[in-house]
């Protein structure tokens, strides 16, 4: 998308400012790739958030050391919707290490508006919305949900287990049996939902149409999480 502004001039200004309205009446939509990368996104750990009871919404989002790769590139993606960089975050975990997450939102706007309806329920908590991977998942958008909050099922060395696992913790059981079941229906994934620490994940057994699916939209730096890479 092209645009007449300068995204660095409205570094340090009041969202509230002239030039910062004008700026985000200049955009208008998400493109194809940026709305099938949010569907996945939101199914993994993005968030979206409202400061003005509803009228617009943003998303957060935010990943560890490890995949900073994977930071720059959502980032990028996003481009004209994000005026900071992303920023460091550094905590110290229970066993003492010092622990460092990236984390960078986009503006507030109407166009999130309607991923906040298939995201957002009624007690304004993070839910799925009715059919919502039937109608909305796209191959590109479980990439995303793939790179965001999946792996490999087995990390021992040598494995031959060619499961991946979604970790859908985060969703209600009720929930991840409904993403399994639309999973099956739609790709034909061969998903099955077990147990981990008391809640529920997605285990896709058909590895096969997984790769072939999501596999040409995984960035090379997420890899790694495949199995046999």
């Amino acid at each position: 998308m092209t645009n007449k502004f300068n995204k660095d001039e409205l570094k340090g200004i009041s969202p509230n400012s002239n030039k910062f309205k004008e700026y985000k009446k200049s955009l208008s939509e998400l493109s194809k790739q940026q709305w099938e990368a949010s569907i996945g996104l939101m199914l993994g750990d993005a968030s979206i958030q409202t400061q003005n009871g509803g009228k617009t919404y943003r998303m957060r989002f935010e990943w560890g050391n490890k995949n900073y790769p994977y930071v720059q590139h959502v980032h990028n993606l996003f481009s004209e919707w994000i005026i900071s960089e992303p920023h460091k975050k550094t905590r110290i975990s229970p066993k003492g290490n010092s622990v460092i997450n990236w984390g960078f939102q986009t503006i507030s706007h109407e166009v999130f508006n309607k991923l906040a309806k298939l995201f957002i329920n009624t007690n304004k908590q993070k839910s799925i919305s009715s059919n919502l991977i039937k109608n909305y998942l796209t191959p590109k958008g479980l990439a995303y949900w793939f790179m965001d909050d999946g792996g490999k099922l087995d990390y021992n060395y040598k494995s031959k287990n060619k499961s991946i696992v979604l970790n859908t913790q985060s969703f209600t059981t009720k929930e991840v049996n409904i993403m399994a079941k639309e999973l099956d229906d739609k790709f034909k994934l061969e998903c099955e939902v077990r147990s981990n620490k008391g809640k529920k994940v997605i285990v896709i057994k058909n590895y096969e149409n997984f790769l072939s699916l999501a596999g040409p939209h995984i960035i090379e730096n997420m890899k790694y999480k495949l199995p046999f890479y």
